[in-house]
């Protein structure tokens, strides 16, 4: 099984939305820290753990998922438009929406900025080892 991050930037990749120009894993490179010509995502892990326990024993595993959108300042598209169209592909795939903060303008590119925290419950097959 893949690592929650991992997880995620598949399903955000695999939907090729045209309003966003990369997402980046555990933090945004150097060189791209500044630009505010490109909408970005950066997704971090947040949860980790057994979960639906019997027996003494855990038959699952919570993961979860924080994801900042950082919007290029001369955004051309519907953001609300955009922000639904993500939480509904999550929620397709099986993932809760535990978060939707408000929006907030970052303090040293000026982008305006949106957090997600999705978390998802995964079933085990069987006992871990």
């Amino acid at each position: 099984m893949e690592l929650p991050v991992v997880q995620a930037i598949n399903l955000v990749e695999s939907a090729n939305f045209n309003w966003l120009d990369e997402v980046f894993q555990g933090s945004i490179p150097t060189e791209i820290q500044n630009d505010d010509t490109k909408t970005v995502a950066l997704i971090t892990e947040y949860l980790s753990e057994p979960t639906s326990f019997g027996n003494s024993r855990f038959k699952g595993w919570q993961i979860g998922v924080e994801m900042q959108i950082f919007y290029e300042k001369k955004a051309n598209f519907n953001l609300l438009e955009a922000e639904i169209n993500m939480a509904t592909l999550f929620e397709k795939d099986g993932w809760l929406i535990e978060q939707s903060k408000n929006h907030i303008k970052d303090p040293d590119t000026k982008q305006l900025s949106k957090v997600f925290y999705f978390t998802k419950k995964l079933r085990l097959e069987k006992e871990a080892a």
